[in-house]
């Protein structure tokens, strides 16, 4: 029950927080007001608290909240929710799908049908509760690991206790059961093993790397690829015909035998009897790590989604991958600044099922079956001086954890309120470096949280390691004039998609949401509720490294002029909303995340005004 309540808080805030600031459900009629008598007379407001009320047709919802110093005017400070009919009684809500179905209901829309995602919506709240519930038990059960050097494993489920922050369905594997989600998710302490299956080669499509069509040779010892043949060998299938592909327990299980049950009938794909290889999940579910631990990782599908967006690896988006870490690795083996602080995974060995004579490859069934190699870069988790770890894990509300982690590594020193500012004002400074760099030559990759490895030294922050290329954006006019060959994605015509961008000024968007307000804010949120730093503070660092890396780096004039116009002059900045497109949204089995965008006020500016 404990952790079920602290999940459900979590979530609430995460729901409340996006319904403001995406301005969704009657919370577009925000304002601060005296409580009714029942909620006056008998709940305090702490230090800095005050009542707020949405009005959401003929309800009123009351809740405590803290004044927020940009993106939205203010934050849920703590649940429950009191839901007020008319002159009733007002009634606490403390399950946010109960607070979304509700405010839904009430809305006074001209039509009486509710959108088109809200039923799978208030589902995956729902899932989000129960499955972060589980989470937090077993990591607090598990005695909360520390981050230390030599292994990514305990920064991956910090990373996994807060998920991607302020989207309030991330924390929900949809199609996953709670028990299935305590099996196969990122506390999972019993390492999972593989199945495999063994696939004809002439129906494979395969990455650049030199790996690709032996996959299986990175991942197991002598000792388990002896094993594996044997099983082929059982299975009447050659190696000089058949592929040996690992496939994930649950998906062989629940997935695989309906999706291609006409290709095992054929003997186009045959499942080997027994098991090899043991791996432990990651905050990602799909990316499972070696064990022991190495520096390979191995990527699988699921047949679950999140955020919208089923967790499968389609062929096309694995080309796309390798076509950008091509891009990637060309960019910054050319520039200076990237060159010192940005480290790629080669993650260009991969296989995966393409339909006979590749028809139809924007077709997502192939996607159930693929395996993709991550290759940390060398030396990564073998150095005894450096700490790795996902920059999501330092969003997450553990910094009582993470405080003993630089500790060790020398980084956290004296007054909390101080390092953790200074520690900060670092990460934020190395990352507006490398972000701004790579807008030099019109590519941006995603910098959100799960995506970026921060890498920390004694000195402190050393530099990032970019992972999951699929999502590498780019503006052709700005690569023609930095010379840089585009990657030369294959994209379904006519569909919406977001990598080839038409203006500069959209390509710095992704850095102002994802890099800016959902990843380096995500931290900061952290920061302010472990270290009392005010919010602003943490905004007026990023404002520094921003102008600090306009002072140091070379950009193009047009560069330099758009980022100085729109990060830190402009009176608005562009933010990226989930919430109202999963609500608007009919559930479709896509593998990209359904999201719009919006307005907010200019953090860097706001902030300044609370100094």
């Amino acid at each position: 029950m404990q952790w079920r309540q602290t999940a459900s808080d979590l979530v609430m805030r995460d729901l409340v927080d996006a319904l403001i600031q995406e301005e969704l459900a009657g919370f577009d009629r925000l304002c601060s007001a005296v409580p009714p008598a029942p909620l006056a007379g008998r709940e305090e407001l702490q230090s800095g608290e005050d009542w707020y009320r949405a009005d959401v047709g003929s309800l009123q919802l009351w809740f405590r909240g803290r004044s927020a110093a940009a993106l939205q005017p203010v934050r849920l400070s703590r649940s429950p929710i009191w839901c007020q009919q008319e002159q009733g009684e007002p009634e606490p809500f403390t399950e946010p799908d109960r607070l979304l179905d509700v405010a839904l209901n009430a809305l006074e829309a001209p039509s009486d049908s509710p959108p088109a995602g809200s039923s799978r919506t208030i589902a995956d709240l729902r899932t989000s509760v129960e499955h972060a519930a589980i989470t937090l038990r077993v990591h607090h059960e598990s005695g909360r690991p520390a981050p230390a050097p030599g292994g990514l494993l305990a920064g991956e489920r910090l990373a996994a206790t807060r998920d991607r922050p302020f989207h309030p369905t991330a924390r929900a594997s949809s199609g996953w059961t709670a028990a299935e989600h305590a099996e196969f998710g990122p506390m999972r302490q019993d390492p999972v093993t593989v199945r495999w299956v063994a696939v004809r080669r002439d129906r494979l499509r395969t990455g650049t790397g030199t790996s690709s069509r032996r996959l299986h040779e990175r991942l197991l010892d002598a000792a388990g690829q002896e094993r594996l043949l044997g099983m082929m060998e059982r299975a009447g299938v050659r190696p000089a015909d058949y592929q040996p592909l690992p496939v994930h327990p649950w998906q062989a299980e629940r997935v695989l035998p309906d999706q291609f049950s006409e290709e095992f009938a054929s003997g186009e794909v045959v499942a080997l009897e027994g098991v090899v290889g043991q791996f432990l999940p990651t905050a990602s579910l799909r990316t499972l790590l070696t064990v022991p631990e190495t520096d390979v990782h191995l990527k699988l599908p699921l047949g679950v989604s999140t955020l919208g967006a089923a967790r499968l690896l389609p062929p096309r988006y694995l080309d796309n991958s390798d076509r950008a870490q091509r891009t990637m690795t060309q960019v910054i083996e050319g520039d200076a600044v990237l060159g010192r602080l940005v480290r790629v995974c080669d993650e260009s060995n991969w296989s995966g099922w393409q339909l006979p004579g590749g028809e139809d490859e924007f077709d997502n069934r192939p996607g159930h079956l693929a395996a993709q190699l991550r290759l940390l870069p060398e030396s990564l988790l073998s150095d005894p001086t450096r700490l790795v770890m996902p920059m999501g894990a330092l969003a997450s509300h553990e910094w009582d954890v993470l405080a003993g982690s630089f500790t060790e590594l020398g980084l956290a020193n004296g007054d909390r309120k101080e390092w953790a500012l200074t520690l900060f004002t670092d990460i934020a400074g190395a990352f507006c470096r490398m972000g701004l760099s790579f807008l030099c030559y019109g590519v941006l990759p995603e910098l959100h949280g799960q995506n970026v490895l921060a890498v920390f030294t004694a000195k402190g922050t050393e530099g990032f390691v970019l992972r999951d290329h699929d999502a590498l954006r780019l503006h052709s006019a700005s690569m023609a004039a930095a010379e840089v060959p585009e990657p030369g994605y294959r994209l379904k015509p006519g569909a919406r998609q977001s990598l080839n961008l038409p203006t500069r000024e959209a390509l710095l968007g992704y850095l102002q949401t994802l890099g800016f307000q959902v990843n380096l804010f995500g931290i900061a949120d952290a920061l302010t509720r472990w270290s009392g730093v005010p919010e602003a503070s943490f905004w007026h660092a990023l404002g520094v490294g921003v102008r600090t890396a306009l002072d140091e780096l070379d950009l193009p004039a047009p560069l330099a002029e758009t980022v100085e116009r729109d990060v830190l002059r402009s009176r608005t900045w562009p933010s990226r909303h989930i919430l109202g497109p999963l609500l608007r949204q009919a559930p479709r089995g896509e593998v990209s995340m359904p999201a719009g965008s919006g307005l907010v006020p200019n953090p860097l500016r706001k902030a300044e005004g609370f100094r």
